[in-house]
Order: C-alpha cells, then sequence, then structure tokens
C-alpha cells in the first residue's frame, strides 16, 4: 500500500465534494481512488470512439489493399529482409 499527500485547492476540494456526493461516498479518500479506475475508464471510451469513427477509412484501405493483392500487384513481406530497416 503506498500513501499519498495531496493538496488541494478550494475548486478541486469543491469537485472532490461533489464527486462524493454523486457517488455517495463520505470520504474524500474514496473519491480519489476512484480517479485512476474513472480515468482509465475515459481514456478507454475515447480510444474506442476514435477508433469507430475511423473505420470508413480503415475499410476503404482495405478495399484498396484487397483490389491490389488480386490484381498481383503486392509481394510477400519477410521481415529478416527489411529494406527500411537499417
Amino acid at each position: 500500500m503506498q500513501n499519498v499527500t495531496l493538496t488541494l485547492t478550494k475548486e478541486e476540494e469543491m469537485l472532490v465534494a461533489a464527486l462524493a456526493h454523486e457517488r455517495g461516498l463520505t470520504a474524500p479518500a474514496d473519491v480519489l481512488r476512484a480517479l485512476p479506475h474513472d480515468a482509465g475508464e475515459i481514456y478507454d471510451a475515447l480510444w474506442d470512439k476514435t477508433f469507430a469513427e475511423t473505420q470508413d477509412a480503415l475499410d476503404k484501405l482495405a478495399d484498396e489493399a484487397h483490389a491490389e493483392f488480386l490484381a498481383g500487384l503486392t509481394e510477400d513481406f519477410d521481415p529478416d529482409n527489411d529494406p527500411d530497416e537499417p
């Protein structure tokens, strides 16, 4: 277990109190413990949203790559002989 000491501004104290009230928590420390979990969920949600918004572009790239493959315009990739590696 690790202890952390925080100095909060009045605004931060008000935000912690509001979060505590919203979640039915009585101890500010309980709110602060929940924040890393919330941050992870928010990050995951933003990543999912960003990825979903790129689906049309990914579909188009996949279609183009498949058409090039069918046309015989692609070649096998050998990572041991990658010309872009130094």
